[in-house]
């Protein structure tokens, strides 16, 4: 054998080539290492933002008092939720049986929801995304305001979060931790109905929780798992039509909160205004991405500082970014990331519903916060895997710097509502002040009911502008107004049917003439002229014929506009927009309705400040039966100087 011999001199050893980790893996590997930690640390947060934003209030809306109204409906009488989603105040009823209408109590279960919906976006989303993206996002969702403001109210947004949760922790627990799961339908049709049931509670608590549906099955289109979309569409009409064969069973008389006409109108409030044209869906698309994405959006960034909820500050150049942003986001998950693809599909698809759907009017940051976790997790991992390709990665220090700023921005906003917000906590709990933190109009509204209902008679019924409110903060029944009474501008020509009586129409922006002769009174929204000059309100009288030269020789002397042409009278109001109101019916539905007392509250028009415009439609009513029967009310009690809540009592 040959031998083999070592070459002379000494040779060293390679030494193996040592990788340094980039920069994406370093920071993805920290957010690993910890991220139990990192979910505590957000939990921990999120409980702190609960106490620090909490409010002992309910809202100027009144939406939360009827939603504990309902609770208590149902508690009490088993009568089906009619009021929008009907889910919420199912859940919330056994805490109204077991504590009453304590505020505290239920406003601490919007807490707990959101809570609990942060937890289980973290059990959805953690191992299958990097941890770089989701616990950043679990973090700044921990400390956005916006989110927080609504964990003491009850509203059905933290409600909604919370089954949105659990709509996405069973999809990812079924389809997006498993890479292209295929399933039989004789095997595993729970999981299938599992996830409608989930759909049906988003829908059930919030209405466009119906589009989650539509979601999912894009999601499987773009995927292409059919047999998957066929499965859950036939559970989702399984458990839907279920419900509604329970339902009608159940509560037969139960309606459905929502009318989808209502939403397809062009005005929400006025089905005859007709429906909605191409034309007005893109617009409402376009004015709605203005106003949640470049306003409301960016404010729970922090890109944009904090404005008051009544005004907006919309700028087109963000709202494209965001758009392109998105669009670009969308291509670039999509091949490397499929729980993100779902994420950015899921908020995709019902904001553009929420954009298209809703009417601008309804222009309130809640709309979009219930997706914000998501939204969160669906723009940090799209930036986080754009700047995570051989050409950008020497970029990637961009990513943190985003994320300092992010944090930068929400924590200042944050700052600034806690400040405002934990004075008016002191003092509604710690110093026993339930009503600190309402303005004046409104601490007098609720004094005044909350005397009413002490000092009426039991059985008296009482009109209050917020009934449901009145009803939260005294245990007593309120009702609301009923209908001012208008009648057609052709009821004025019956007028002449009889010759003993002339109707003689006249100015009354100076005062109206009381007693029988008074028949209308009529409120131009246009220009309505009397003997060639504008009027801004007339009454409609009817004279004996024999008293009818002394009337009108006082009207001229006392300078009042007036006309004898009832004819063209008629003829302007068929052609500007008027309200023709008739005191004796309106004096006539009360006592129908038996009435006793009114409470005339000066609501703000702007709750921001006291313009000296304020909600009047209870003193309209109270004022078009006065000015035709003086003593029919008397005042009772009146509460406050400035911006008065005033009682009245019914008495003729």
């Amino acid at each position: 054998m040959k031998s083999t011999q070592r070459k002379s001199g000494a040779t060293a050893l390679k030494q193996p080539v040592v990788v340094e980790p980039r920069a994406y893996t370093r920071l993805n590997h920290f957010f690993e290492r910890y991220q139990d930690a990192f979910f505590y640390l957000s939990i921990a947060l999120a409980v702190l933002m609960s106490i620090c934003m909490f409010d002992t209030k309910v809202s100027l809306s009144g939406d939360d008092c009827d939603y504990i109204l309902s609770a208590d409906a149902f508690w009490h009488h088993f009568t089906f939720p009619g009021f929008r989603g009907p889910l919420y105040p199912i859940i919330l009823s056994p805490f109204i049986g077991l504590f009453g209408m304590n505020l505290i109590v239920l406003k601490s279960l919007s807490a707990v929801f959101i809570l609990l919906s942060l937890w289980l976006t973290y059990k959805s989303f953690k191992g299958i995304i990097p941890a770089a993206v989701l616990m950043p996002s679990l973090l700044l969702a921990s400390v956005c305001s916006f989110i927080f403001f609504y964990a003491s109210y009850t509203y059905s947004e933290p409600l909604f979060m919370l089954t949105q949760a659990l709509f996405v922790y069973f999809f990812s627990k079924f389809f997006l931790r498993v890479d292209n799961a295929t399933y039989t339908l004789k095997h595993d049709w729970k999981k299938y109905l599992i996830l409608g049931a989930f759909a049906l509670a988003m829908g059930l608590t919030r209405s466009i929780g119906y589009a989650a549906v539509g979601a999912v099955a894009l999601y499987f289109i773009v995927k292409g798992q059919w047999k998957n979309l066929l499965y859950t569409l036939v559970a989702v009409a399984v458990v839907f039509l279920a419900f509604q064969l329970f339902k009608k069973v159940v509560w037969p008389a139960s309606g459905s909160a929502y009318d989808i006409r209502n939403y397809l109108a062009k005005d929400y409030y006025n089905l005859n205004g007709g429906m909605e044209d191409l034309p007005g869906f893109w617009i409402r698309l376009r004015d709605n991405s203005l106003v949640y994405l470049s306003a409301f959006l960016c404010q729970m960034l922090g890109v944009v500082r904090e404005t008051p909820s009544n005004w907006f500050m919309p700028s087109i150049p963000r709202t494209i970014i965001i758009y392109v942003f998105y669009f670009v986001g969308m291509i670039i998950v999509a091949r490397r990331n499929a729980p993100l693809l779902f994420t950015g599909i899921y908020v995709g698809v019902l904001n553009f519903v929420s954009f298209v759907v809703l009417q601008n009017i309804w222009a309130q940051d809640r709309l979009i916060m219930i997706y914000y976790p998501l939204i969160l997790i669906f723009l940090l991992g799209a930036l986080y895997f754009a700047l995570n390709t051989k050409r950008s990665r020497r970029f990637f220090f961009v990513y943190p710097v985003v994320l300092l700023i992010l944090f930068g921005g929400t924590l200042n906003n944050t700052r600034l509502r806690v400040g405002r917000t934990l004075p008016v906590l002191q003092q509604n709990l710690l110093l026993g002040d339930p009503l600190y933190g309402f303005t004046p109009d409104w601490q007098n509204f609720i004094k005044a009911s909350q005397w009413i209902a002490k000092n009426a008679e039991k059985d008296a019924v009482i009109v209050s502008r917020k009934p449901s409110m009145s009803m939260v903060y005294t245990g007593r029944n309120f009702t609301g107004l009923p209908a001012s009474l208008t009648v057609p501008a052709d009821t004025l020509l019956y007028l002449k049917g009889d010759t003993s009586l002339v109707p003689v129409v006249a100015d009354a922006s100076h005062g109206a003439m009381s007693g029988e002769v008074l028949r209308y009174i009529i409120t131009p929204i246009g220009d309505l002229t009397l003997g060639g000059k504008r009027a801004p309100v007339a009454c409609v009288y009817t004279y004996p014929r024999q008293d009818l030269p002394l009337v009108l020789q006082d009207m001229e002397q006392q300078g009042v506009a007036y006309t004898l042409d009832l004819d063209d009278v008629v003829a302007q109001c068929r052609k500007i927009d008027v309200r023709i109101y008739d005191p004796d019916m309106m004096l006539r539905l009360l006592h129908e309705s038996k009435i006793n007392y009114l409470l005339l509250a000066q609501l703000r028009i702007d709750p921001t400040r006291n313009t000296g415009q304020y909600i009047n439609n209870i003193h309209r009513y109270a004022w078009f039966i006065s000015a035709k029967y003086p003593g029919c009310f008397e005042t009772v009690k009146t509460f406050g100087i400035s911006e008065p809540c005033e009682i009245l009592k019914l008495v003729q």
